[in-house]
This record gives C-alpha cells, structure tokens and sequence, in this order.
C-alpha cells in the first residue's frame, strides 16, 4: 500500500472536465510559445475582480511567487500566525528570517483577535496571514483583512495574505482596496481548489507600482502554454465549483459525525475544506502511529499541549480510513 498524503488541500475530485477537454484539445499545440492565453486570462480575473491589469502577476505557483518576492523584499523579522503551515514554515527558514509568532489558541477556535495581531506588527518589517488559515481553516472576514492591510500601511511595512484556500469558503475578497494599497499583496494558485498543482500557475493581485517594482524577476514564458488555458476554462466551471462544495460540506459532516462518537476526540470545522481533530488523551507520537499505516499527516499542540490534526477533506475512502485508524489508535 503506497503512503497517503493527508497534507494536501487539493481538490479531491480533480480537475475539471472542461479544465481536462481545454488541454486535450490543445496538445497539437504545445510545440507553440505563445502568451495569448496568459493576457486571455490576466483580463478576465482582471474584469471579474474589478482591478486594472497592471494589479495582477503571473507566476509559477504562488509557492515560488512568495520565494522570490520575499528574496527582493528582505525583511527580517515578519509576523506570523501560527501554527503555521509546513509550505510556510520552510519558506522562512530558507530565507532566515526571524518569525515573529502570532497564538491562534483552539480554546477560541483559532480565531484571529485583530486588534492583538495589529498591535503586534509593531516592529516588524513585514506581516503574513492566511485567509483561510491553511491549519485550521478559519476566515478572516474582508472587514478585518482591510483594517490589517490598513494598519500595514501606515507602520510602512509589507502585508502579504495567502488566499490558497480561499475559493473553498466563498468568502470575499479585498481585492479592490488591496489594488489601491501601498505594499499589500494577495497571494493566489490554481493548485488546490481547481487541482491544477501539475502546471504551476499562481498569480499575486497588489497595487500597481508594487507590481511593477517586482515584476522583473518574473518571466512568462516560465509558465507553460497549458496552465492558462486551463486555468480559465476552471474559473469558468461553475457546475464543477458547486459540484466541489457539495462534495466538502458531505464530506465534513461525515467525519464531524464519525468523529463525535470517539471519546476524547474534539472537532473543529471550519468554513474551508480543513479540519482540525483535536485529541484529548495522553497518545503516544500520533504522527509516527498514522505513518505506521502509511498515512502522512500534519500533526501539532496546541496551547494545552493536546495533540491536534489538520485534517484536510479527501475522497470518500479516503476520509473512511482515516476515521478507521483514528479509532484504533483511540481505542488503544
């Protein structure tokens, strides 16, 4: 049995099937370098977000947005919720930089206190957050996210806000106010909830003279003639988002269900795709136990010091086995 990843947030269903007939129809194609298809898509999220084209940049990922623009940013010290992510956690230490920790406690269901965080970005040359936060999934609301991009820009420091999860909760984005900021970037990929990880396309929306400024470590023609292709044919998908959805909220109610009948288990759902299983019973390494039974998952305390899983939505079987080896090991 091959190891199974529960780290990953991507799409459980896959691609789209328009997504899939986009790239069928245009493999005569792939010996032609062209950038059609990348000014096709920067226009439409341009005109679906309401923000000039100059606000929007292509890369390979948002992973490898973040990487280069945090080497021609160099801060030192940045602000952080945590726990973080593993993605983020090596971003940072890769670069060196002095993590400044943000507490999101599970006794207030790794909630955001926004005053506290604003308060803490004093001293710092940037701030990072995740909406929703890839650990536990909780939502910051557009309210909220334009006081921290306010508060960014007048302590004259960089806010950077991941939105890899954003599409799974519907929530709204700050994007028109973020275009208008002085040094707020949204960070956006087409890896999780399009399933799209394979052709490496993700995109930052800021304001313009930011972008500009940044723009010249970014070539398109590292991005393949595919991913936009593709990308826009996902967006456009609206049967297939729906389909998504439904198939995340089923699935959460199962393991919330699975989940309440297992002593010294609490669940937390947040409005994302991510769950957080918190365990309330001395285990002895939870992590080393699921990797016994070939499963990889991300594991953390929380400020108790119980042992805690994000657990982001799988396929069917893949959820039932999971809950199956949960309850082994609570029935130990």
């Amino acid at each position: 049995m091959k190891l199974i990843d529960y780290t990953s947030g991507a799409n459980p269903l896959g691609p789209s099937n328009k997504a899939r007939n986009v790239m069928r129809s245009r493999l005569r194609q792939i010996s032609e370098i062209s950038t059609e298809g990348l000014n096709h898509l920067k226009s439409y999220i341009a005109k679906k977000e309401g923000v000039d084209e100059a606000s929007i940049l292509f890369g390979c990922g948002s992973t490898a947005l973040l990487n280069a623009i945090l080497e021609l940013v160099a801060p030192k010290r940045i602000l952080i919720p945590c726990p973080a992510s593993q993605r983020h956690s090596a971003i940072l230490s890769k670069y060196g930089l002095e993590p400044v920790k943000f507490s999101l406690k599970a006794n207030e269901n790794f909630d955001l206190t926004i005053e506290d965080f604003c308060n803490a970005m004093h001293g710092c040359d940037a701030a990072f957050v995740e909406n929703p936060h890839t650990v536990s999934g909780t939502v910051i609301s557009q309210e909220d996210i334009i006081k921290i991009a306010d508060t960014a820009d007048r302590l004259g420091i960089n806010l950077f806000i991941d939105e890899t999860y954003g599409q799974y909760t519907g929530m709204q984005s700050p994007v028109v106010h973020i275009s208008n900021s002085a040094g707020t970037l949204i960070f956006r990929t087409f890896s999780t909830f399009f399933a799209l990880g394979g052709l490496r396309i993700g995109y930052v929306i800021g304001p313009p003279g930011f972008i500009s400024h940044i723009q010249g470590k970014f070539d398109p023609s590292w991005i393949n003639s595919l991913a936009p292709l593709a990308a826009i044919a996902s967006m456009k998908d609206k049967v297939y988002q729906r389909r998504t959805l439904l198939f995340i909220e089923g699935e959460k109610a199962y393991i919330r269900d699975k989940a309440s009948h297992m002593k010294d288990i609490k669940c937390f759902v947040s409005p994302s795709n991510v769950m957080v299983l918190r365990i309330r019973k001395k285990c002895d390494d939870v992590q080393k136990w699921f990797e016994r039974h070939k499963v990889l998952i991300h594991a953390f305390a929380d400020e108790d010091g119980n042992t805690c899983i994000r657990f982001p939505v799988q396929k069917h079987r893949m959820n039932a086995y999971f809950v199956r080896i949960l309850r082994r090991m609570m029935e130990a």
